[in-house]
């Protein structure tokens, strides 16, 4: 993807694939000096000092500095052998499907979970919301620490931490020791995306990234579409030792598995900490205060939505919490565009409107994207009666659909890139995907109890559709307006800003569910004996058979009301992609060695991006 007539086939299909492409690029300059193999005994006399420095004092010899280590460092990665490649791009594999699978596997199985721990409304959200809170909140900060401690370091206390977090979410007794075990996964799991894409590129060629990259491309589609299936698989399961806890224990032999896997193929490679990087400069330049207050203002929001649904939404404690979140989120804006330290977000992310009008593109989108995911699910067990693998496999055209979807998505864009030499491929893609996804999610409103199996499935295929052509294409234009200096930087802006929304969008359509459902069941009925539990299993055997239809048409209604915001979103999103610039790529060439001088030292996140290969997709 960096020569500038790229085969569109190997455009990458969605952000996963972006990343991989990008990262070993934006940390040459400052960890490269790590992708050296220990040379054998026989050769340690006579080979000269390497520009890793494992234990070493690099300023103990002049002949070492910033500049000749650069010098040296391209090389590139070490050669390893395709088998070595192979044992540890499967190790990333299955690091990466627990860790991406994590965040959607709990939507078809929180029926049953929150019936079995006595859950009410706001708290089902909460499930999915704590898990995708804390990877936002320290997304940022994994590409830094991973220059301090070093990749595998880094990659392993992650992965430690994820399967701590799973084993306590899979012995959690009540709702909030799972909700708060589920924070602690999201953490673990923040720094296994990070580490694994960045650890992936850098011990491969840059000629032969892309195709590697493909797997874990691969792989991120698969969980999209695995996550829904496993879940409602084990929530299924009537076994006394077998039930939905084992959603969370099975990623702990799997972790095991994945640690010995990496290290035994990537024993010959040092992926030690860099040269360059300092806890006094990560204290010094680090924007922890604009971190602070996105991450703060995100929470008070989120927490007023759930706040809203259960206590009213003229509550103080709502209003204040809504009031005082959208401060903080203003306040932090302003901050960004006049602080000296390497904020979190580009000067172009305000100043420049096509940046601007992706940022709000990529909120919706994932808003929306997220809603879908979980409330699907729930429509399919609440409302059509299914089993929790029933409602994965009803949920195979919205996942499935938006997952195949990016492929020729991203051939169409590569096509035109190659054909006319501007973005107007890029365009097409979001403004089709925007009003495809439209149409999906108005027509999603016809989702009701008794509706034909075809309307179940053409209607959240159609939504998929377009879903899924958004996965890529906005990061490509995003990264074209922005500087060179500027694409770390901006790269972790465009997903923080993902994962930002898609965190609000589950609390959101939380909360709208919630007050709709309050409103609408019928007088004195609560969900379930424990107040306002969602219990399934006593939704099933309610008598009288018209009370029953009552309650079920609460909920459908309920959901559709779901839509009607989602769609909406949508719509906004689709006027606003008219405004976006077509640009030329013809300086696609000479933006590929400007970005080959960014350091990791400057890159605030593990999503970091140099400018040649997503501009070359």
């Amino acid at each position: 993807m960096n020569d500038h007539n790229a085969r569109p086939s190997s455009v990458a299909t969605d952000d996963s694939t972006v990343v991989a492409a990008s990262s070993a690029a934006s940390h040459r300059s400052a960890s490269t000096a790590s992708w050296h193999t220990r040379p054998s005994e026989s050769e340690t006399g006579t080979l000269e000092r390497p520009p890793v420095f494992d234990g070493g004092d690099p300023e103990k010899s002049s002949s070492w500095t910033l500049s000749s280590a650069r010098s040296h460092c391209t090389d590139g990665p070490p050669d390893l052998s395709t088998t070595r490649l192979c044992f540890a791009h499967i190790g990333a594999a299955m690091t990466l499907f627990l860790a991406t699978t994590d965040s959607t596997v709990v939507s078809t199985s929180l029926p049953t979970i929150t019936s079995d721990l006595h859950a009410s409304h706001n708290q089902y959200t909460w499930v999915g919301v704590a898990y995708l809170l804390t990877q936002t909140a320290c997304q940022p900060l994994y590409g830094r620490i991973s220059d301090l401690v070093g990749r595998k370091c880094i990659l392993y206390c992650s992965i430690l931490i994820f399967a701590l977090g799973s084993l306590l979410c899979g012995i959690a007794q009540n709702i909030i020791w799972l909700i708060a075990a589920r924070g602690l996964a999201g953490i673990g799991g923040g720094g296994i995306v990070s580490a694994v894409w960045i650890i992936t590129a850098e011990i491969v060629s840059e000629q032969k990234r892309a195709k590697w990259s493909q797997a874990l491309s691969i792989t991120w589609c698969c969980s999209a579409v695995a996550g829904p299936l496993l879940g409602g698989l084990f929530s299924t399961t009537k076994s006394s030792v077998v039930s939905w806890r084992w959603i969370f224990y099975v990623n702990l032999p799997v972790c095991l598995a994945a640690v010995l896997v990496f290290e035994l193929s990537l024993r010959p490679v040092r992926l030690g900490p860099s040269q360059t990087a300092s806890w006094r400069a990560l204290l010094r330049r680090f924007d922890f205060l604009g971190l602070v207050l996105f991450v703060a203002g995100t929470s008070m929001i989120i927490l007023g939505l759930s706040f809203g649904s259960s206590s009213g939404w003229t509550a103080l404690s709502t209003l204040l919490l809504i009031i005082f979140g959208g401060v903080l989120l203003g306040t932090g804006a302003v901050y960004e565009i006049y602080t000296k330290r390497d904020a979190l977000f580009p000067p172009a992310a305000f100043k420049d409107r096509t940046a601007v009008v992706i940022l709000i593109i990529t909120f919706l989108h994932q808003f929306a994207f997220n809603a879908g995911t979980f409330y699907l699910a729930l429509y399919f067990q609440a409302v059509n009666g299914a089993t929790p693998v029933g409602a994965g496999l009803l949920m195979l055209p919205y996942s499935l659909g938006s997952s195949l979807i990016s492929m020729p998505a991203a051939w169409f864009i590569g096509y035109r890139q190659t054909r006319f030499h501007n973005t107007n491929g890029q365009k097409w893609v979001i403004c089709l995907g925007l009003a495809v996804s439209t149409l999906g999610f108005g027509v999603m409103c016809l989702l009701r109890e008794g509706c034909p199996k075809y309307v179940q499935v053409l209607c959240p295929l159609a939504a998929g559709l377009g879903i899924g052509m958004l996965f890529h294409a906005p990061h490509q234009v995003f990264t074209r307006a922005l500087q060179s200096k500027e694409l770390a930087t901006g790269t972790s802006a465009f997903f923080l800003v993902r994962f930002t929304g898609a965190t609000v969008g589950l609390a959101a359509s939380g909360a709208i569910f919630d007050i709709r459902l309050l409103h609408l069941l019928p007088p004195g009925f609560t969900m379930g004996t424990h107040g306002s539990s969602l219990d399934l299993s006593g939704l099933r055997s309610l008598s009288p058979l018209s009370r029953k239809m009552e309650v079920l048409h609460a909920i459908s209604q309920s959901i559709r009301d779901i839509w009607f915001v989602c769609g909406p979103c949508l719509a906004v999103a689709l006027v606003l992609s008219l405004f976006i610039r077509v640009v030329s790529t013809q300086d696609d060439q000479a933006s590929n060695s400007k970005g080959q001088e960014i350091s990791t030292t400057s890159v605030p996140s593990a999503f970091c991006h140099a400018p040649a290969n997503d501009s070359k997709a």
